[in-house]
């Protein structure tokens, strides 16, 4: 990955998905975390690394979600820069109760049989999402994984 302006990289980013329920009957109550999240999503892999604004855009029916995702930034490998951008579409569920629990699934029209997994919670007082998985890159047009950063995110609405 020397060269980074030769090699042509498609964003993949996997999901987030998040468990399921507590298990309770119709009495259970969903907290909303629906609406917009944006952070910062940084990381390393091979030596480049990863410089990037991750966001969200979650709809919600009780305990399932529904949306969109986005990425937009940079890749640095010490001699060369590229820009990587990607949008794709989320689904996922939320436990109930407070402070759920998140599962996304994350996936990307450029390679539509992949999806990126991503777990955690919603913190109800700081209304911010915590999420981990996977962000992953394939290279030359292929759904063959060139870079792979996985980490935690924190987005906030």
């Amino acid at each position: 990955m020397r060269n980074l302006r030769r090699a042509t990289l498609t964003l993949l980013l996997v999901g987030v998905t998040s468990c399921g329920g507590d298990g309770a009957g119709p009495s259970s109550s969903f907290e909303s975390i629906a609406g917009s999240y944006s952070g910062a999503l940084t990381g390393l892999s091979q030596g480049v690394a990863l410089n990037a604004n991750f966001s969200l855009t979650i709809t919600q029916n009780s305990g399932s979600t529904s949306g969109s995702w986005a990425l937009q930034g940079t890749l640095n490998d010490g001699f060369d820069i590229l820009n990587v951008q990607g949008t794709g579409t989320l689904t996922g569920t939320v436990a109930a109760g407070n402070n759920p629990s998140v599962n996304i699934a994350i996936r990307t029209p450029a390679c539509p049989n992949y999806q990126a997994n991503f777990s955690g919670a919603y913190d109800s007082a700081n209304r911010r999402l915590t999420i981990t998985g996977p962000v992953e890159f394939f290279a030359n047009n292929s759904c063959n994984v060139a870079l792979s950063y996985q980490g935690t995110i924190i987005l906030n609405r």
